[in-house]
């Protein structure tokens, strides 16, 4: 075979793999690499929550999560855009007007929960009705599905398809399976973000279960006696989920906006009025979150707080100078003024690391509370007991920096092995010490002690 014949040859090879690979296979993968714009317009990601009774729940606790709240720059709308039914005959005029409004209001990201009320025939464009489940019923309604996601698409909106839960009907449960499995399938052609809720709310078999561990870990009620909607701690724990994901792609969108683009000048002014931006958006932020903490802390301070003398939760500025005396290079004395920097500590980090971890459960001791403040500042705090082992009679424990982990895996130093340990790689290995026998000692005579001479050791003796 020629050169010629062989270049032709595996091109050929090649354009046949492309031509093979499937459409969603190649749509997953994505232009870039992030879900989310890295520059939303104004700096700020508007969410906006679509869809039925379940979704202006899951809305209410996305509104009170703290985890939304201390993002900055996302900002969810409290008004949910009500879509209770895709399977109606006003779809396409509904569809039309949310898209209107999301454009209107420039939503960047859209969270949609329905489905539970699909379970109902549906009319086809051409005039016939079709029954729920048949195979009919399950194109017309994939359509209506990938006519509402690409239409979002289209428009630049990340989109998060909430499925729907488990339900306590055996009926209902099995119609609402078969609407999440179209949703999923049309989310994963059109590469949009599915999440899946039925083995969250759940039992070990995927069955109904209207009692589960909530955020604290508590065995709670989770579902509504009606089998369908959930309590306020299960509305909390679904929405957990969703920020779970969500957080991961505001990150992921955060760092290709670090990125420096070479591209063309105008491109470049873009990147540059993104960052002033960004950084008075940061600047207000921070202002703000230091306004709420002081608000909170005035009406929980205590008399003899350390942390709250100072008013509204906020620890003043406390500057000192000690004098530190030292030998000169000429031998005398010197008295050198030290200055002891004790900066003030903003009200909204003093809330943080003075938290408990849940209402009803303290913080444990050596404990390490790592949280991220508007601005993009990290803050950490170790709880340690300031006790002393021969006090309390406890073993104290290591500060974060002086674990071995952190000391392994952060700082790479490599731990003095012990002797006769595994670690131990020592050569030639040491002789161990000479097992003293109470045979090679003088023992009493005439009961001096008091006492008779143990008999000899023996490795053989048999238990008492």
């Amino acid at each position: 075979m020629t050169m010629s014949k062989r270049l032709t040859w595996a091109l050929t090879f090649c354009v046949t793999i492309a031509v093979m690979t499937p459409m969603a296979v190649r749509a997953q993968m994505g232009a870039g690499a992030s879900y989310i714009t890295p520059f939303p317009e104004g700096d700020t990601y508007q969410i906006r929550v679509v869809g039925d009774t379940l979704a202006e729940g899951l809305l209410g606790a996305m509104v009170d999560s703290d985890t939304l709240a201390r993002e900055a720059r996302v900002n969810v709308n409290r008004k949910l855009w009500t879509l209770s039914r895709i399977t109606t005959n006003r779809f396409p005029s509904e569809l039309k007007e949310l898209v209107s409004d999301l454009e209107r209001d420039k939503v960047h990201i859209a969270v949609i929960m329905l489905g539970v009320n699909d379970r109902r025939s549906v009319r086809a464009p051409n005039g016939n009705s079709y029954r729920f489940g048949s195979q009919d019923w399950r194109t017309e309604y994939g359509r209506r599905v990938d006519q509402l996601m690409k239409e979002l698409k289209n428009k630049s909106i990340a989109v998060y398809w909430m499925g729907a839960p488990t339900m306590r009907s055996t009926s209902a449960d099995a119609e609402t399976q078969i609407i999440n499995e179209i949703i999923r399938e049309r989310a994963y052609l059109n590469s949009l973000k599915f999440i899946d809720t039925v083995a969250n709310f759940s039992d070990g078999e995927e069955g109904y279960s209207a009692y589960g561990p909530d955020l604290s870990g508590k065995i709670s009620l989770l579902r509504w006696r009606d089998g369908i909607h959930f309590t306020y701690r299960g509305y909390e724990k679904l929405a957990h989920f969703l920020e779970r994901e969500l957080k991961r792609d505001l990150a992921q969108a955060k760092a290709d906006r670090s990125i420096p683009l070479a591209g063309a000048e105008e491109e470049q002014k873009r990147v540059s009025a993104m960052v002033k931006q960004d950084e008075q958006a940061n600047l207000t932020g921070w202002r703000a979150s230091i306004d709420r903490a002081k608000a909170k802390a005035a009406t929980q301070s205590s008399e003899g707080s350390f942390f709250l003398r100072a008013g509204g939760g906020e620890q003043k500025e406390d500057n000192s100078r000690i004098n530190l005396k030292t030998i000169g290079p000429n031998g005398r004395e010197n008295i050198v003024p030290l200055e002891i920097v004790r900066p003030a500590i903003p009200g909204s980090v003093v809330a943080l690391v003075t938290r408990k971890q849940s209402p009803d459960r303290p913080t444990p001791m050596g404990a390490v509370l790592v949280d991220q403040i508007a601005g993009g500042l990290n803050i950490m705090s170790s709880v340690t007991a300031a006790s002393d082992a021969s006090i309390d009679g406890q073993m104290r424990k290591f500060s974060p920096a002086q674990a071995p982990f952190f000391r392994v895996l952060v700082k790479g130093e490599r731990l003095e092995a012990r002797a006769g340990r595994a670690d131990d790689f020592a050569w030639p290995r040491p002789e161990p010490p000479p097992l003293k026998r109470p045979s090679d000692s003088k023992p009493d005579q005439d009961g001096e002690n008091g006492g008779t001479p143990l008999p000899d050791v023996s490795p053989f003796r048999p238990r008492a």
